[in-house]
């Protein structure tokens, strides 16, 4: 064969292997595409592998995402799962309805990126451990945005849970029978109720989130040796309250570094029963009523500040708080009131006060 002849066959056969290889890519990813379409989940699906949403789901009827089995990612890549805004009718009993993503009992699940609107309640974990809830706006929920209910050893990160309970007077967060959890850098804001709310729920960390704009408070909480620190707490009902609300303890909490200014209500406040509070280091400004309000059991308060108080700075009513360093200043009332027996620690001042006598039962410079 000529040489001319078998160079124009062999340009020939290239062509043709090169037109087959772009129709088997062009093949290869249609069917990709397709098989990506395929595990899309809809509204109500239930997803058992790691999935990536794709596209929004809109106007579920029911629940949005359903976990349903362990150690999977769902990452909503900044999609939305939207709810229909109205409750589902005809929840069977003993079933979860109306919920944006349920996690029903399955350990070590991440949820990440992006949006849970307009359910009953946007985010519920029941029964689980080693959850992650990462980087998620849960809003306009009719109930509670996210909830953990008898859940243990998870962590709540970088979320937003806003305009949540307006219809149900409930919140941003709720903690219920849930121990050693992670709360922390969420943004707690104009929800119909708390931004925080924790019943019988035992060593807990809630630390560096904002609330701000919560008609009730920012924190209400019940349970034993939580640590409340670094929040930044600014024109809600009340601030932090250390509370027992059941038969639970709430023995051995702490309160550290935290600053809540403009409360409507108290800023940081210990009810009658709960024992053994360290208020520590924490900053007090502008509340409507006292800065700092102690009834409970053995609390210790030290290096307070209670700043511009329409109440007192700190008014202290159970002879077995201990008071060390404290700073009370321009407060409409006292500085600081306590009862009489309370224990002095010591290092305590008060200045400029609305009652010339600064502070009472306690020695103050």
């Amino acid at each position: 064969m000529p040489a001319r002849l078998r160079l124009h066959t062999l340009r020939g056969m290239l062509i043709s292997v090169a037109v087959l290889v772009f129709f088997a890519v062009v093949a290869l990813l249609a069917s990709s595409d397709a098989a990506v379409a395929a595990k899309q989940p809809k509204c109500g699906d239930t997803i058992t592998a790691d999935t990536t949403l794709h596209h929004d789901l809109v106007n579920c009827p029911n629940n949005g995402i359903i976990i349903g089995a362990e150690d999977v990612t769902l990452d909503l890549n900044y999609h939305t799962i939207d709810g229909d805004g109205t409750e589902f009718a005809g929840c069977p009993e003993n079933e979860f309805c109306d919920i944006g993503v349920l996690n029903d009992g399955h350990d070590d699940v991440t949820v990440v990126h992006g949006f849970v609107r307009q359910f009953a309640f946007g985010v519920v974990i029941v029964n689980a451990r080693h959850n992650r809830v990462i980087d998620l706006t849960v809003s306009r929920s009719a109930g509670t945005g996210i909830i953990l209910f008898k859940s243990s050893r998870n962590r709540l990160i970088r979320n937003s849970a806003r305009a949540n309970g307006l219809q149900l007077d409930q919140g941003g967060i709720a903690l219920n029978r849930s121990h050693h959890n992670l709360v922390k850098r969420n943004a707690l804001g104009g929800n119909g109720d708390l931004g925080l709310f924790m019943e019988k729920s035992d060593h807990n960390h809630i630390r560096k989130n904002r609330m701000r704009r919560n008609p009730e408070g920012g924190i209400i909480a019940e349970g034993d040796g939580n640590v409340f620190s670094r929040n930044r707490i600014v024109r809600n009902g009340g601030g932090i309250l250390i509370t027992k609300i059941t038969k639970h303890g709430a023995v051995g909490n702490v309160v550290r570094r935290n600053y809540v200014r403009g409360s409507r209500g108290g800023g940081i406040s210990v009810d009658n029963l709960p024992k053994r509070t360290l208020i520590s280091r924490n900053q007090v400004v502008g509340s409507g009523r006292d800065g700092i309000k102690i009834g409970g059991r053995t609390t210790k308060l030290v290096a307070n500040r209670a700043v511009r108080n329409d109440g007192d700075g700190i008014d202290v009513e159970s002879r077995t708080t201990k008071l060390t360093r404290n700073r009370a200043r321009r407060n409409a009332d006292l500085g600081i009131e306590a009862v009489r027996g309370v224990i002095d620690g010591g290092g305590n001042k008060a200045s400029g006060n609305g009652d010339p006598r600064q502070c009472t039962n306690i020695a103050c410079r």
